[in-house]
């Protein structure tokens, strides 16, 4: 399978779930999870080369080389806990039924109580998050890797925003107890960094901010405006709606002293252009409040 084909498709019930893998540990099962085609009935067994987790992470493949016993040890103790809200209950499974290194190479099996996360997701129409292993594996740090992940679900949704409870985010991302329990260091190493890495290495944007209650104690984190680099944030899709009211209603510029009709409007930089129905000649306005009194000035004049 080439590079740019591999795509992660998993259930969102994983996605949600607590992850206490390392980074690089992280990137293998991603890696591992890539690899299953939407179509498979059963887990196979898969054989990943160190060196192309390593060059797709633009790593060191001798230092990938060097972990690899290591994390092979931890990553086979890993298990996931799934948890019902609603009944409380609690399963957990481990993750591999096999899991071998030699040679430069992991050949791995998942072991069949993971079934439901990974195969047939859309036959069973499990929702499911779906994105782009390559630009994945560039995040370097794991609370990056886990916030990618978590709003890759919610950029192609109507609202395109989520809003997540501080306690239950940082459980998503296994941060204990005692690590950055003032809410100042986990904006800086948890949100601000993973903010700039995710805006750096991928084409996901979003924009984010604190959900106060019970007085001045952050209760919840609200992701907005998620979308793909190169596309129209919801913001800039709303003005546009919002501008297209004004066409057909007549303005009147200061600057010539005369009423025209508005045949196209649109938004360049701070600056908003105006075609004349009749000359097609373009004016500026330099800001939203100074078309919208313009307009105004043309119905009070012909009251």
């Amino acid at each position: 399978m080439k590079r740019q084909e591999l795509k992660v498709f998993q259930s969102n019930k994983f996605t949600e779930s607590r992850q206490e893998f390392s980074l690089n540990e992280k990137r293998i099962m991603q890696f591992i999870i890539a690899k299953i085609k939407p179509t498979d009935t059963e887990f196979e067994q898969y054989v990943i080369p160190v060196s192309e987790i390593a060059d797709m992470a633009n790593i060191d493949t001798k230092n990938m080389y060097r972990e690899s016993k290591e994390i092979i040890i931890s990553m086979l103790s890993k298990f996931i806990l799934l948890e019902d809200k609603k009944t409380q209950r609690i399963k957990g499974f481990n993750y591999f039924d096999e899991l071998d290194y030699f040679d430069g190479e992991l050949t791995v099996k998942l072991h069949r109580n993971v079934h439901h996360l990974f195969l047939e997701l859309k036959k069973d129409k499990i929702n499911f998050t779906a994105y782009e292993l390559t630009e994945f594996m560039m995040l370097t740090s794991t609370y990056a890797q886990r916030i990618y992940e978590l709003l890759k679900q919610y950029n192609r949704s109507k609202n395109r925003e989520r809003t997540i409870e501080l306690t239950e985010l940082r459980n998503m991302l296994a941060i204990e107890d005692k690590k950055y329990t003032r809410f100042g260091n986990f904006r800086v190493n948890v949100l601000e960094l993973s903010h700039k890495l995710i805006e750096e290495k991928t084409t996901l944007r979003f924009k984010w901010e604190t959900v106060v209650k019970r007085g001045r104690k952050v209760h919840s984190i609200r992701f907005y405006e998620i979308h793909i680099a190169g596309k129209e944030s919801p913001t800039l899709l709303q003005e546009k709606a919002f501008l297209l009211n004004y066409v057909g209603q007549e303005i009147y510029n200061e600057e010539v002293s005369s009423y025209f009709i508005i045949s196209e409007i649109k938004k360049e930089e701070e600056s908003y252009i105006i075609k004349d129905k009749e000359t097609k000649i373009l004016y500026r306005y330099k800001s939203l409040e100074a078309l919208q009194e313009n307009i105004a000035l043309a119905i009070l004049n012909k009251v």
